[in-house]
């Protein structure tokens, strides 16, 4: 996994050159389980996105799981709007994930860490 490690984030990235938390998410699923997950638009286009209205947009595939490999994690880090998602990450067993966001490389983060513990909305699966 130390491949996905200090990957710069750059904003609509999804290479190894770059990339931002979803970007990190679609490069992990690709690379690692061979699985190109569809596309989306993320963050400040669509301010008033719940998780249902995300995952109806990209894809019906997703189910919902417990923290586990290969789970991604959706999250609402905007203090100003809670319910919201604007951030994901992949979890690389059922403790720790990981993730990118603006101002920091990707890396590895329990998912008890206090910058993230609440902010967790659910994990999900890809289901064919």
């Amino acid at each position: 996994m130390t491949k996905y490690i200090g990957i710069p984030y750059l904003d609509k990235g999804r290479t190894f050159a770059g990339c931002d938390c979803y970007g990190l998410v679609k490069l992990y699923y690709k690379n690692e389980l061979n699985i190109d997950i569809p596309e989306v638009n993320t963050g400040a286009e669509t301010p008033r996105r719940t998780l249902a209205v995300y995952l109806e947009q990209i894809s019906k595939n997703w189910r919902e799981t417990t923290p586990q490999k290969n789970a991604v994690v959706a999250m609402c880090l905007n203090a100003e709007h809670p319910k919201i998602v604007t951030h994901f990450g992949v979890m690389l067993n059922d403790k720790t994930m990981l993730h990118s966001y603006e101002n920091a490389h990707s890396h590895i983060i329990d998912i008890e860490h206090p910058t993230v513990k609440n902010q967790i909305k659910g994990f999900y699966k890809w289901h064919f």
